[in-house]
């Protein structure tokens, strides 16, 4: 199965807007399937999880993942906090009526490395199982997970089939990470697709899709080469406002993914 989906930070950005956007603009934009980002503390609550999932049937859409805060911890209690809340969104997932959980690590040299992450996956392994869900590394430029040598290092320590892999296409470009060839060497692992659009290799200079020069197809053919099963969830970056692009996104902007993937789904 390979599904087509969108990121709620593709309607909402990075600030707490309640979804609103999401749920307003997402059918129309061509979407049937959401990532909810869920950052904000309200929004993984039971209440927040349950008007999540009441507004989706009111909207025909289907919440396929929950999109949570960064890995890390350097202490006890900074490691004990990160725990919970991981726990949380499983929980908050199964509530919803999904089964993955998206979760990146902070920046690199900070929050306990990549031993804090292997740390709280260890510990989390038995409630990943429990509740069966999948939670995926997504990779951020500049951060613990960025490249083929911190997934090669947490693969050595980690296995289980509930810890899998969230490809973000354009991060791994703007880190200058072949994507495609990542997708070649792990892709038993990889369960999930971020679809970002990066204009300069190397570079973080995330912008609208078909402006960029990220090889999406590369990694989407390779990955269901290999048996891929899961969803591609379109991620329309606020951050192209970085790079002097400050215009707002249109329902066009939110269209073209749709024109340049859905060929894709099985």
């Amino acid at each position: 199965m390979l599904k087509l989906a969108a990121s709620s930070l593709s309607f909402d950005g990075f600030g707490d807007n309640d979804f609103f956007n999401t749920f307003s603009q997402a059918k129309e934009a061509g979407y049937r399937f959401i990532e909810f980002n869920c950052w904000y503390a309200h929004t993984l609550s039971p209440a927040g999880i349950a008007d999540i999932k009441a507004r989706c049937l009111k909207h025909g859409l289907v919440p396929i993942a929950l999109h949570v805060g960064s890995f890390g911890g350097v202490d006890r209690d900074a490691l004990c906090m990160n725990y919970c809340h991981k726990l949380r969104a499983i929980q908050a997932a199964r509530e919803l009526g999904c089964s993955r959980v998206v979760a990146s690590g902070f920046q690199r040299g900070t929050s306990g490395g990549l031993e804090a992450v292997i740390s709280e996956l260890r510990l989390l392994i038995p409630d990943l199982e429990e509740h069966g869900v999948i939670l995926l590394l997504e990779n951020h430029c500049r951060s613990v997970l960025a490249n083929e040598q911190d997934y090669e290092a947490i693969f050595r320590q980690v296995d289980s089939r509930h810890v899998g892999i969230c490809i973000d296409t354009g991060h791994f470009d703007a880190e200058g990470v072949d994507p495609r060839a990542f997708a070649e060497r792990f892709a038993r692992q990889t369960k999930h697709i971020h679809l970002k659009e990066n204009r300069v290799f190397g570079q973080k200079t995330f912008c609208r899709f078909g402006e960029g020069t990220t090889d999406h197809a590369a990694v989407i053919q390779t990955l269901l080469v290999n048996g891929f099963d899961g969803y591609m969830s379109v991620e329309l970056s606020p951050e192209s406002g970085e790079n002097s692009d400050v215009s707002p996104f249109s329902l066009s902007d939110r269209q073209k993914p749709v024109s340049l993937f859905s060929k894709y789904e099985r």
